[in-house]
């Protein structure tokens, strides 16, 4: 039987739901209302045609409303009763005048009568009738819809030669669109400066981002010079800047949540440290080298560790040139490491419940691309600590939502670094030539505390369920001194013991043992002779020298003072500064300009 307020759907070519408005005393005839579109008309039906469709199948009848009506009644707020008053007020005698205000020439003749005692138009009428008839002929029908207004917790898309947001006055610049590419410039903008700086001040990182990002840069092809242009004419404004710092949530520091019960079951297998997946994530932005800044290094590489239990980021290593497996050791490295100490070197002071991993793993699974060409079966990480490798099928273990957060501020390569220079000049992305290795991980060290905090889906996060872990299913947890894991899986260079120090790719080392021993006295009287360090190509501020009689023994080596102006470069940046160098002597006239950039290290 066909009743007020049935939904009768029609699929066909065209979907339509109709809405049964009124029924005569008979059930001979009915009107109908098509609640799909946004605006229809009342229609006359025979109800035996109804019936008929439905019991063909041609039809059939909806028990889930499109049109719900709202929801918690006393939460509504004050404002939005009264418009649901007032429109109620206008159409309510309109309603009940059935089934004249269903006839055409009758309604248009009420509507008339209406507007003129309640002094609202005609297009006002018609809305308030259409929205009545469309969501369930009840009062509640006329309550607004400001939850659908401004798109609360959407990002609007950016279309090609549209600008969103009011439009400009008079004489001020065009502005640009915040799309996803100028969000992470914020982001950058926002985070790259050190925990140890002067407080932060929006103003200063705002017209800091317009100095570093927006003005025309090329990096020559041959000499991987950066060349500095005009500044861009189309910037953002200081209000897009702040707005996006709230609404990405940049300023707020990530914090370790409370523990997840004992007795909660995670429906996972495993432990912690049980296996660690270690896969190479390589970045598309050119980084600029910190002895000059006008000179290009290249893409760098993430290595990153992630076990496989809790997808906790265990350890993480930025290096450059292509992905190769000594690079990668070195994420599982700093697995190993002390957190706390190793983002205070780049300016990131984080509690050490932020970050607990501070172990080896059992097994490792590699990417096959990154262990190719490697003996992963004899390296030393399986020979000293007991931990197997083995190659892993692609994306096994893979944590997308670590690249997803790393792709909010960083881009990434979908596959190898490819320049797409046209003659002598390669035009650089917004982004190229302006981060350094420091700030590209301090970078990568936000992005990896936010993943680590962080659960889009919901459920508890990679931290709270290694933490959880540890403490139900931990008693395998193996530790090892950070030093002897970190000499044991650095690569390993010739060095030269000379008069100067301990000669290292240009630089010269100190150790207790050599000036103990007089190293360097007498390689002044009877010569040099070389020896073997493990180093770091992403720092060598330290480097350890190996001894031959005990295997397991390194001896810390620090620069000299001779070589102070080298601090916190890494192996390419000081192979850059050497040509500059070599280059420098070469052509007299510009060495002046070197020796003010050696002393300009040196402070």
């Amino acid at each position: 039987m066909i009743t007020r307020n049935d939904l009768i759907e029609y699929t066909g070519p065209q979907r339509k739901v109709f809405r049964v408005l009124w029924v005569d005393e008979a059930g001979a005839a009915a009107y109908i209302f098509n609640v799909l579109p946004k605006a229809a008309e009342a229609q006359l039906a025979r109800v035996a045609m109804l019936e008929a469709d439905l019991a063909a199948g041609r039809a059939r009848r909806l028990t889930d409303d499109p049109w719900p009506l709202p929801e918690q009644p006393l939460r509504r707020p004050a404002k939005h009763l009264q418009i649901r008053d007032r429109a109620w007020e206008v159409v309510r005698d309109l309603v009940a005048m059935e089934p004249a205000i269903y006839e055409p020439r009758r309604r248009g003749q009420l509507v008339q009568a209406c507007m003129a005692q309640h002094d609202v138009s005609h297009p006002t009428v018609y809305r308030y009738l259409r929205r009545y008839w469309q969501r369930g002929l009840a009062a509640d029908a006329l309550l607004p819809d400001y939850a659908n207004s401004g798109a609360r917790g959407k990002i609007r898309a950016v279309s090609e030669g549209v600008q969103r947001g009011r439009p400009r006055k008079a004489g001020a610049p065009p502005g640009v669109n915040a799309d996803t590419a100028m969000r992470r410039i914020f982001r950058i903008a926002a985070t790259r400066w050190p925990d140890s700086a002067a407080p932060f001040a929006r103003r200063a990182a705002y017209d800091q981002m317009l100095a570093d990002f927006f003005q025309q840069r090329t990096i020559e092809t041959e000499t991987m010079r950066v060349q500095s242009g005009v500044r861009d004419q189309a910037l953002p404004t200081y209000g897009q800047f702040s707005y996006w710092l709230e609404q990405d949530g940049l300023l707020a520091k990530p914090q370790a949540l409370p523990p997840l019960p004992a007795d909660i079951d995670p429906g996972r297998p495993g432990r912690p440290a049980a296996a660690f997946r270690l896969e190479a994530i390589p970045a598309d932005v050119r980084l600029v080298s910190r002895a000059d800044r006008s000179q290009a290094l290249g893409r760098p590489v993430i290595y990153v560790a992630t076990d496989v239990f809790s997808g906790m980021v265990a350890g993480i290593y930025v290096g450059m040139d292509r992905p190769i497996w000594r690079h990668a050791l070195l994420a599982l490295a700093n697995a190993a490491a002390d957190k706390q100490r190793y983002c205070l070197r780049f300016g990131r002071d984080i509690g050490a419940a932020l970050w607990p991993a501070q172990h080896l793993p059992g097994l490792v699974f590699a990417d096959a691309a990154l262990a190719a060409g490697a003996d992963i079966e004899h390296d030393n990480l399986l020979n000293q600590f007991q931990t197997r490798c083995l190659v892993a099928p692609p994306h096994e273990g893979h944590a997308p939502g670590l690249h997803a957060e790393l792709a909010r501020r960083i881009p990434l390569l979908s596959g190898a670094a490819k320049d797409d220079g046209e003659g002598d000049t390669l035009r650089c992305a917004r982004m190229d030539g302006v981060l350094d290795l420091e700030q590209f991980t301090r970078l990568v060290i936000d992005s990896v505390l936010h993943y680590n905090h962080s659960n889009p889906q919901g459920g508890p996060t990679p931290q709270q369920l290694w933490t959880w872990g540890a403490a139900q299913r931990g008693a395998a947890l193996r530790q090892f001194p950070e030093d002897l894991v970190r000499c044991c899986l650095l690569p390993v260079t010739d060095a030269m013991v000379t008069a100067q120090g301990i000669r290292v790719q240009g630089s010269h080392y100190e150790c207790v043992r050599a000036l103990d021993e007089l190293w360097f006295e007498r390689a002044a009287r009877h010569g040099q002779w070389p020896v073997k360090v493990a180093y770091d190509p992403a720092s060598l501020d330290m480097v350890y020298l190996l001894d031959p009689r005990a295997p397991m023994h390194f001896h810390a080596c620090h620069l000299a003072d001779g070589s102070s102006a080298h601090r916190r470069l890494s192996s390419m940046e000081l192979s850059l500064l050497r040509a500059a160098q070599q280059r420098t002597y070469a052509d007299p006239v510009h060495s002046v300009v070197f020796e003010k950039m050696v002393a300009a290290l040196a402070r």
